[in-house]
């Protein structure tokens, strides 16, 4: 009994990592930490000079190094192979300090857009200065037919994926202005706003500035069918009002199925530059 004095049992050394005595007994299962000695009544027995070997244990567990990885280490440590194991989480980590900003961006940006929806005026033409804006665009030829245009859509999508750019912002459609007629309009680009982070990051170069200037605006929430009137109001007013637009009208998605009940209530914006 004298000898157990120097020693602790798995209960007191639990307690000093703040662990269940069960993760002890797991970790000693599957080998990647066992006690010093284990007594004839069946009891575990854990030395000072394991201690610090647990504390580098779960300094491991909070790098969120897999265990199977910390035993295949335990079982063959080196420095060497510490500084490789090491180096191949700080990649890991770097990963997803990434994702993490992405994911901060991401929230900040749909804030701000699902704002703008909140205290926009319905069916109002109105004036906005926007700020310039980085866009990355795909062409679209195809007829006007609802399928080709969400194929469309889908394909500019996994452009953006493929090029590892993600936005908060939905994916936008460019409207030539001559091409608006008393029942049609066409689309002649697909748009994604993104951030100069995300551009920095995925080493994009080739993207669109959209350029900074005042805008006519206008705001409706009967999903996409009214599409065409705000073109066609937006064309009048500037025409009433002798204003010179620039080539394109944008539709921007403001208001989806996350805070909006169905396709047939979102918020829709169209835009055009006065030049």
């Amino acid at each position: 009994m004298k000898k157990n004095k120097d020693y602790f049992t798995t209960g007191e050394f639990a307690r000093l990592f703040n662990v269940s005595k069960q993760t002890l007994f797991y970790y000693d299962r599957i080998g990647i930490f066992k006690p010093e000695y284990t007594g004839e009544n069946g009891y575990r027995y854990y030395s000072f000079t394991q201690l610090e070997t647990f504390e580098v244990l779960t300094m491991f567990k909070e790098l969120r190094v897999p265990l199977k990885d910390i035993k295949a280490h335990m079982a063959n440590r080196s420095p060497e192979a510490l500084i490789k194991l090491l180096n191949d989480r700080r990649d890991d980590i770097d990963q997803g300090i990434r994702r993490l900003e992405f994911a901060r961006r991401y929230i900040d940006e749909k804030i701000d857009v699902t704002e703008e929806g909140i205290h926009a005026h319905l069916g109002e033409i109105a004036f906005e200065d926007i700020d310039e804006e980085y866009l990355v665009i795909t062409d679209y030829t195809g007829p006007e037919d609802e399928r080709d245009v969400a194929e469309a859509v889908s394909e500019h999508f996994s452009y953006c994926r493929s090029l590892d750019l993600s936005s908060a912002h939905a994916i936008g459609g460019m409207i030539p202005v001559d091409g608006v007629k008393e029942n049609s309009y066409h689309y002649s680009k697909f748009y994604t706003v993104v951030d100069k982070d995300s551009l920095r990051s995925s080493g994009y170069k080739d993207v669109y500035v959209d350029s900074k200037g005042r805008y006519l605006t206008i705001y409706d929430d009967h999903g996409y069918d009214k599409v065409l009137e705000l073109c066609k109001k937006l064309i009048a007013y500037a025409k009433e009002n002798h204003l010179q637009l620039d080539d394109s009208l944008y539709e921007d998605l403001i208001l989806d199925d996350l805070s909006v009940n169905g396709y047939y209530h979102y918020m829709v914006k169209v835009s055009v530059r006065v030049l």
